[in-house]
């Protein structure tokens, strides 16, 4: 029976990043863009705001007893709204787009692509699809597994202690187990997808038939690399804070919160930070993709069947 190495899965992100550099910011920057719309969108109203009044001690202290008018910031409000819903689909397009890109470049190898392995065709709708599927699928698998759970919580809460404790906490660690194996299955749909050219729901789930534990310990170890570089980068982001923020005292909440308060009021400052931290905040945010995507592609690339050349497909030669 064909297997993989977990080792091999988890540092395939590492891999692609090493040799793609451009493409992760890229990629970053793709799935960054609708929340740069929103920000876009909020800089006018902001500043709209701020030449109002809207932030000054008076008005906070008004808008805490529900005493301050924002009728005239109605019509901004409600832009921003519809800024807000649009980026939020962009959002959900641009997660297909990437995630779809991320799973060509595994499965091309060292071999080169000027979009930085960009589309918008078939596989993205069959990736959309897929995901969707399972989204819905695992919702619901999900919400019959708790209520199933809450019902056998109710009888074993008639015990006594300890065991209504430790029978709760084994039901609990059960349940989340269960869910965990379920969705490392179900983690190889969308790559098979792009690896066979359709909807690969019978040959995604087929795939990982004997890989289970496997796919479970992936995941465990996938989670842990993203605390460790969730804790790095915030560590960073707090020390450029304050050192865009002036030197401030670390030691001074007061001075902290000052500035931190004070930055609707200057929307130019707003806009300088985001240009500054937008390639870093690229880069995390392509990496934290490839992160989770790449060691399923990977899994895919080793435990499918070797293609004919000419049984592939095209977008992958």
């Amino acid at each position: 029976m064909k297997t993989f190495s977990i080792t091999d899965a988890a540092t395939e992100p590492f891999r692609l990043v090493g040799r793609r550099p451009l493409a992760t910011i890229v990629w970053g920057l793709v799935m960054l863009a609708p929340s740069l719309l929103v920000i876009g969108a909020m800089i006018p109203l902001l500043s709209e705001m701020a030449a109002s009044g809207a932030f000054s001690v008076e008005a906070l202290v008004a808008a805490e007893s529900d005493a301050m008018p924002f009728g005239e910031n109605m019509a901004s409000m409600m832009q921003f709204q519809l800024w807000s819903n649009l980026a939020q689909l962009l959002g959900l397009l641009s997660l297909v787009i990437v995630t779809a890109a991320i799973i060509r470049a595994v499965h091309a190898g060292r071999k080169g692509d000027g979009a930085f392995f960009l589309r918008i065709g078939m596989a993205e709708l069959q990736v959309a699809v897929v995901g969707l599927a399972v989204g819905i699928g695992f919702f619901i698998v999900v919400l019959i597994v708790i209520l199933l759970a809450v019902g056998i919580g109710f009888a074993i809460w008639q015990l006594g202690d300890p065991w209504r404790w430790l029978l709760c906490i084994a039901l609990g660690l059960t349940v989340f187990l269960g869910l965990m194996l379920l969705w490392g299955r179900l983690s190889l749909l969308a790559p098979a997808s792009i690896r066979y050219g359709t909807f690969a729901f019978e040959e995604g789930w087929k795939l990982g038939r004997g890989q289970t534990r496997k796919l479970f310990g992936l995941w465990l170890i996938l989670l842990l690399i993203a605390l460790m570089v969730g804790i790095v980068f915030m560590i960073l982001f707090l020390v450029v804070m304050l050192t865009v923020g002036g030197g401030m005292q670390a030691s001074n909440p007061e001075a902290i919160e000052a500035w931190i308060t004070g930055l609707p009021q200057q929307p130019a400052l707003l806009a300088g930070l985001v240009v500054v931290l937008l390639i870093p905040m690229a880069w995390l945010q392509g990496f934290s993709q490839t992160l989770f995507t790449a060691p399923y592609a990977h899994v895919v690339l080793r435990l499918a069947e070797t293609d004919a050349p000419d049984e592939r497909p095209a977008e992958l030669h």
